[in-house]
């Protein structure tokens, strides 16, 4: 698969009228702009488009595991007690916010897993999942973002497309090795967008890293043994399995529905 490195705007420290701006102000101000970015990526479209599933976690209080009930959609998760909680930001992550925090530990009989179900399942058309990440060093495998039916249970952690976030700060598609692309920050936040195109023929996917020098594109077609599953997409989940061992963060999921 082909990678297309993205061209993302980057903020310098170049003179401000009378000098260069101090560090710390510079820092600042490439938090603000990553703001920005952040709020212009979950709402981009939203004119033409229809939200069908949205969390920042907002509902839940620190330390306890998601609530079913989310700003959109529902939840549900799995996995041992403390292993999927709602948390302070991850160090590095401006503004504070709560994120879900995915721990996986070393026992073959657990999975750590979220899942995120849509308002409906809607057929095809095409459909924007966007979050933000925060990946430590230190995971023994990747963090994963896995597309799934409607009707999925959360007992069954089989979807029609995933990617994984490998330790090295690279990106795989469906656990081909010949798909890696990309790179991503790991201790940073970085933004991860999803475009499903969902059709009878041939649905397929983009995958967009960007922010704090996050960069890689990525096209993916679903493979014909699981596209009656794509046509009936409804579920999106964030999760661990094994044999990896690790944590990672997520905050601000979205789901739309492009009209």
């Amino acid at each position: 698969m082909k990678d297309q490195t993205l061209d993302l705007a980057s903020t310098g420290t170049g003179p401000l009228g009378i000098g260069a701006a101090p560090r710390e102000g510079v820092g600042r101000m490439r938090r603000v702009l990553f703001l920005c970015f952040l709020v212009a990526l979950t709402t981009a479209g939203s004119c033409n488009s229809t939200t069908l599933f949205k969390s920042n976690f907002d509902a839940t209080a620190f330390n306890q595991p998601p609530s079913p009930t989310q700003a959109v959609g529902t939840a549900s998760f799995s996995g041992p007690s403390g292993s999927v909680l709602v948390v302070q930001a991850p160090p590095n992550a401006s503004p504070p916010a709560k994120w879900l925090r995915i721990t996986r530990p070393n026992d073959p009989a657990q999975v750590s897993s979220f899942q995120g179900k849509l308002t409906r399942q809607s057929g095809n058309g095409t459909y924007v999942f966007s979050t933000a990440l925060f990946i430590p060093t230190g995971n023994s495998g990747p963090a994963t973002i896995q597309f799934e039916p409607f009707n999925q249970p959360i007992s069954n952690p089989v979807g029609f497309l995933h990617f994984d976030f490998m330790p090295d700060g690279h990106v795989r598609i469906d656990d081909d090795q010949g798909t890696t692309f990309g790179t991503f920050p790991l201790n940073q936040v970085f933004l991860v967008q999803v475009t499903l195109n969902i059709n009878d023929t041939s649905p397929n996917a983009r995958i967009i890293l960007s922010g704090a020098g996050a960069s890689g594109q990525a096209d993916r077609t679903i493979i014909p043994p699981l596209r009656p599953q794509a046509q009936q997409f409804g579920a999106v989940r964030i999760w661990m399995c094994f044999p990896n061992v690790g944590t990672f963060h997520a905050t601000n999921v979205v789901v739309t529905r492009q009209s």
